[in-house]
């Protein structure tokens, strides 16, 4: 299986978060028909786009999306994405807008330290003695002669509006991969443009003005010649 996180950011702190999961031949004989094996209506209450799964070379992947408007909003939603003990900690989107640039931010971590056991909830563990996974994953790890934890990757790309930065991470690392993706904009030069641009306006519109005037004072100065008051 492939886990791909997308998340894009403009400058305004505008974007879209994108979840996608790829599952290979062997993967989706197990899960079966994704249809029915994946429930996805919490999701769309939640305001997610599901789409429907697509057949991408060796994968088969299901993408949900979500737009965001503002850089808190993002930010929530990676959180709703990972959860507390996911593979994404303190994921922030953050932007600046200064006199003289602006900037977005990306930062946090990834961790997959605890491997494949991040995703088991704490309760069913309890109640399936322990293994979140009530045996699955010892049975796959039996059938394919190698752990899980293996035959699973996840990737997180950071699109910002003049860079793409892509973090690959495994469920077997014992390190964490600290995120930080920076895009800048220098603002001077637009400023510099604007300037020009009002300058220009205003001395057209002040040539127009004093012909308009000297127009005015030469159609006075007839009317006076001809006895004419104005």
């Amino acid at each position: 299986m492939q886990l791909s996180t997308n998340v894009e950011v403009d400058y305004a702190g505008r974007g879209t978060v994108t979840q996608a999961i790829g599952f290979d031949e062997a993967a989706l004989a197990r899960v079966g028909d994704l249809d029915q094996a994946l429930a996805a209506d919490d999701l769309r209450s939640a305001g997610w786009e599901v789409d429907p799964a697509s057949e991408e070379g060796e994968f088969t992947w299901v993408r949900v999306h979500h737009a965001f408007a503002t850089p808190a909003e993002g930010t929530a939603l990676l959180a709703q994405l990972s959860g507390p003990d996911g593979p994404f900690r303190d994921l922030l989107i953050a932007t600046n807008d200064g006199l003289l640039s602006r900037n977005v931010l990306v930062t946090g971590q990834i961790d997959t330290t605890a491997g494949l056991a991040m995703f088991g909830d704490a309760q069913l563990a309890a109640a399936l003695g322990g293994d979140a996974s009530g045996g699955l994953l010892a049975k796959i790890e039996a059938d394919e002669g190698r752990p899980p934890a293996e035959m699973v990757g996840l990737a997180l790309t950071v699109v910002l509006p003049d860079k793409t930065t892509t973090y690959d991470a495994s469920f077997t690392d014992t390190a964490t991969t600290a995120v930080k993706v920076n895009s800048s904009e220098g603002k001077l030069l637009r400023l510099l443009e604007t300037v020009v641009i009002v300058t220009l306006v205003t001395l057209t519109a002040a040539v127009f003005g004093l012909r308009w005037r000297a127009r005015r004072i030469r159609t006075r100065r007839l009317m006076h010649s001809r006895g004419r008051r104005w």
